[in-house]
């Protein structure tokens, strides 16, 4: 994949098999812009398993990484707020869930992540209650935030919304999440709506014009899923880029929305068993320009009308034909347990020392591989350079952290490692220098 700015490349053979893996780990689109998207880097990860424990991490301005492991409930009352940070990355274990029953008002809702820049999102999945109109909170929300990157997410059952973007948002993107509504909808609510399944709202309002020259968000490979009515999304003011997404809910009533001054470019996605794909609204909007889509048993608009805006950043395009394949394969909260969002980083925020400028002495090897016993873990450092090793099991879990390794003089440090009580399969050996680089490495115990 090529993208004017690739912040986050990591290798092809750590994050997913039987796909174009390269295609699915770096940030590209809008959010590759304005100094593009690092999140937390390579700080050691923090890994929380409870309610309390995640919110601690989250509103930490010292904690960079947070490893989420296991399903964690959202207490009534409880919605996160997330403000005022910089240089973050949450990241989901496999199998990570969060989750909140609440249907009122002020109480409902997962995460609130307000004036924030350079974060990413990975491997989640955020459930909420089901869809009741009550004005209550979206499983998650950016508001005012900058370059942030949502990968590899699924929304499910929002209680107002799945994920909003709104009030000058800017340089976001949005890529390989699945939006999906698995409760029936809940009737009689307060504002008036039976069915509320209405999944992404990108600008608050007609009369929210501080939105305008902002919004500027890329989706691509995204799935909008079954349950899934409408708000796929609904823009204001933005300039959107629709690309190689799905739509094919069986009830949704509107797609892609272009509402006030909506600046859209919709290419080479996939809508099938769907009414108005591409729902021109009140045309108020700036431009649609509609390319390259495929329509199969859908009704209403399919064209675009007018010039839209033309991406700064080079984004390489599926052919249409392989879309449904890919996105049905790979949205969502899709990665393996060895993609852990801090691998192989070939970039950084401000242009400084990245992993790939590094000389070959900041490199392990360990052996034998696979091993039963006792395996030897070789590092080469310089002079006086230190490394912390860590071992994380194939659920994310911390089972060993290792004394420091310090080189007197430069060479290959050899660490014996006891693999007496572990449990035969898949270890990640986090490996970090003094520089903090960090590589990981697979090791197969017998």
């Amino acid at each position: 994949m090529k993208s004017k700015f690739v912040p986050w490349a990591i290798s092809t053979a750590m994050c997913l098999t039987g796909l174009s893996a390269n295609s699915q780990c770096a940030v590209v689109g809008w959010a590759s812009e304005n100094g593009g998207v690092t999140g937390g880097g390579t700080a050691t990860p923090v890994i929380v398993t409870n309610y309390t424990d995640l919110k601690a991490a989250i509103t930490s301005t010292s904690v960079k990484v947070v490893h989420v492991s296991g399903t964690i409930t959202i207490p009534s009352g409880g919605r996160i707020s997330f403000q005022d940070q910089s240089d973050k990355t949450i990241f989901g274990l496999p199998g990570a869930k969060l989750v909140s029953t609440d249907l009122t008002t002020s109480n409902s809702g997962i995460i609130y992540v307000k004036r924030c820049t350079n974060v990413v999102f990975r491997n989640l999945t955020l459930e909420g209650p089901g869809a009741y109109d009550t004005d209550g909170w979206d499983n998650m929300t950016l508001d005012n935030c900058a370059n942030v990157w949502v990968d590899h997410c699924e929304f499910q059952d929002g209680l107002d919304g799945n994920f909003d973007i709104k009030n000058m948002s800017d340089y976001i993107s949005v890529t390989w999440c699945k939006f999906i509504y698995n409760k029936a909808p809940i009737p009689d609510g307060p504002g008036g709506s039976d069915d509320h399944r209405f999944s992404d709202l990108f600008g608050s309002g007609d009369g929210a014009t501080t939105d305008r020259g902002h919004l500027r968000v890329t989706l691509q490979n995204c799935w909008w899923a079954q349950g899934c009515v409408a708000r796929m999304p609904r823009v204001r003011f933005g300039k959107v880029h629709v690309a190689n997404n799905l739509f094919n809910s069986t009830v949704a009533a509107q797609c892609v929305m272009a509402g006030f001054e909506a600046d859209l470019l919709v290419e080479s996605n996939v809508f099938e068993n769907v009414k108005k794909p591409i729902d021109k609204m009140d045309n108020t909007y700036t431009a649609i320009t509609a390319r390259d889509n495929v329509f199969t048993n859908t009704t209403g608009n399919t064209t675009g009308s007018g010039t839209a805006f033309t991406p700064p950043y080079t984004l390489t395009i599926t052919p249409v034909a392989n879309v449904k394949a890919a996105v049905m394969a790979g949205a969502g909260a899709t990665l393996t347990e060895d993609c852990l969002g801090v691998l192989d980083i070939t970039g950084t925020r401000d242009g400084s020392t990245r992993l790939g400028d590094e000389p070959a002495a900041n490199r392990i090897s360990i052996y034998p591989n696979p091993a039963k016993g006792k395996a030897i873990i070789a590092v080469t450092l310089k002079k006086n350079e230190q490394a912390v090793i860590r071992v994380y099991d194939a659920n994310g879990r911390l089972v060993d952290n290792l004394p420091v390794v310090t080189a007197f003089t430069a060479g290959t440090q050899k660490v014996p490692y006891s693999l007496a009580g572990k449990a035969p399969g898949i270890y990640n050996v986090f490996v970090t220098t003094g520089k903090g680089v960090q590589s990981t490495y697979k090791l197969v115990v017998q």
